[in-house]
């Protein structure tokens, strides 16, 4: 008697899913965030809902890692098989529950993150849904080539960023792609034939996970403007270690002829992602260069990301900065020097309403190659007029060519004069508004002196509970309860006469009761202290 082949197949499926006789089972929280300090610890309950009116669901629970796949979606892995696991950590109690019909149960997660840690800490606590008694132990289909037996499971996913730590904040572009809709066949049965298909592959090199948002421009070959339109969705999570495609589709039409993508995508770092490939539309097809090289991920890296000098009106100076190729092809860059500016949010304005920088600030080499892992020192020279005094800033910028094309940068940071001719001064401002779901709150800082600011933000909710008398006669003094304690800082300097909006959202509905926002700002002068209070009548929006 031959030996019977049996095949395992795992379904993860989503928080809310259906499976035969008449199950269906809900999951939630889909995904938990926390930030937490190292040595400390914290739970939180996961809800199963069974939905069948006659059936009870008995679920195993056991926790797993998690990784992300290239379009963005999370899968698990075995414990302990990433380097970001956190599952070692994690404990669920109970580790088998059953959820009677019509039932909402839950199961305890608790978290005991050690000291030592750092960065970004990722898992999954799986549900696998057992089979009833009366069924066999391994619940199979039998096919022409033996058993296949299901699995089915679902995950709640865990992300911990560790305050307090140092965060390694770096991505990459991995690949630039531009396809039409007909070539790929799971977006084809989606919208149909005839669309344009533009995805930038994300690379995150950080030790924790960023949270991306992108812009998509089309120009034409002599570089005007044609289409601007968002990149990629969704949350925008990409976890430490994995390259996700972020993705933007459109039915606009082209005309056949020569055009230039250009993404840019912030995700948290000190500059954003800026990757450019030029492609070719014909009537038969999409080409772009770097279909033809098969680029590799461009992993272009300058040290250090800010260059301060301070010197006096008709003086020399010169800094060196290290451009560093860490990725796997060899690279040919261009530098060039070009006015720094950003706009409200701390992001760098485009080039074109930059305008030119002054010929007392130079490059050398301005261009070279480097190969894969190796490194090159460029001089940048500064010969401050006789004139000239106060604060310039620049924004040294490398360029790589051909193919997937992308950029890097440093800050420089000139002030001319004597150091007591500094002046660090600043003013904020601090506006709210309630709504059903939450409170927005916007800060300004503006910078009002003549040299260039780094804020750190303090922000605090506050709860005031007035005085109250028992009916013994005791009187309870007024108190405040804490409700948000947050830091904010700047990822990029704000500039003398420029400001800064850092804008905060609190997903909390508040009571009836008098309350008080509490910003503190510190920039290296006299901090900035404002509180601003307010009276909720009703729940929030009322």
């Amino acid at each position: 008697m031959g030996m019977r082949r049996i095949s395992l197949i795992i379904l993860l499926l989503a928080g809310v899913f259906l499976l035969g006789q008449g199950v269906s089972v809900r999951m939630d929280p889909i995904v938990v965030s926390k930030t937490v300090s190292p040595g400390t610890s914290f739970n939180y309950e996961i809800f199963l809902e069974n939905d069948n009116e006659f059936n009870p669901v008995t679920f195993k629970a056991f926790v797993m890692d998690v990784v992300e796949t290239a379009d963005g979606a999370y899968d698990v892995r075995q414990p302990g098989s990433t380097n970001y696991s956190i599952a070692r950590w994690v404990k669920v109690e109970p580790d088998i529950i059953t959820v009677p019909p019509k039932t909402t149960k839950s199961v305890l997660v608790t978290v005991n993150i050690p000291r030592g840690v750092s960065g970004g800490l990722y898992g999954a606590v799986v549900f696998e849904i057992q089979p009833p008694q009366e069924q066999t132990q391994r619940p199979a289909e039998e096919g022409a080539y033996g058993e296949v037996e299901f699995r089915y499971r679902m995950a709640s996913f865990l992300e911990v960023v560790l305050s307090g730590t140092r965060h390694r904040v770096e991505a990459f572009p991995a690949y630039f792609k531009v396809e039409r809709s007909d070539d790929i066949p799971s977006i084809r049965m989606q919208i149909g034939d005839g669309a344009l298909v533009f995805t930038l592959g994300v690379l995150n090199k950080s030790n924790v996970h960023i949270v991306t948002k992108g812009t998509l421009t089309i120009k034409t070959k002599d570089g005007r403007t044609i289409a601007r339109m968002p990149l990629g969705g969704g949350r925008g999570v990409i976890l430490p270690e994995a390259t996700v495609g972020m993705r933007t589709i459109t039915r606009r039409y082209f005309p056949p002829g020569e055009y230039i993508a250009r993404a840019v995508v912030d995700y948290g770092g000190r500059r954003p992602i800026v990757a450019e490939t030029p492609f070719t539309i014909t009537e038969e097809k999409i080409e772009t260069e770097e279909e033809k090289t098969e680029s590799a991920p461009v992993m272009l890296s300058i040290e250090p990301a800010d260059v301060e000098i301070k010197a006096i009106p008709g003086s020399f100076r010169s800094e060196i900065v290290k451009v560093s190729n860490l990725g796997n092809e060899t690279l040919s860059v261009n530098g060039k020097v070009l006015p720094l500016k950003y706009d409200l949010y701390g992001e760098l304005l485009p080039e074109e309403d930059r305008g030119k920088a002054p010929e007392w600030i130079s490059l050398r080499p301005s261009s070279f190659t480097l190969r894969p892992g190796q490194s090159r020192n460029v001089r940048l020279s500064v010969k401050i007029p006789k004139d000239f005094t106060g604060a310039y800033y620049a924004d040294v910028l490398f360029r790589t060519t051909k193919g997937l094309q992308t950029e890097a940068g440093a800050n420089l940071l000139i002030f001319a004069g004597k150091e007591e001719n500094i002046t660090k001064s600043a003013s904020a401002s601090v506006s709210y508004e309630i709504k059903e779901n939450g409170i927005y709150v916007d800060i300004v800082f503006e910078n009002t002196g003549n040299y260039h600011l780094n804020p750190q933000i303090a922000f605090g909710l506050n709860k005031i509970i007035p005085q109250q008398v028992t009916d013994e006669g005791l009187i309870i003094p007024e108190k405040t309860e804490v409700l948000i304690q947050e830091n904010i800082s700047s990822t990029n300097p704000v500039l003398p006469g420029t400001k800064r909006i850092f804008s905060v959202f609190i997903p909390m509905i508040l009571e009836k009761g008098k309350y008080e926002l509490l910003v503190r700002c510190d920039y290296g002068s006299n901090p900035i202290l404002i509180k601003e209070p307010f009276q909720i009548e009703g729940g929030n929006g009322e």
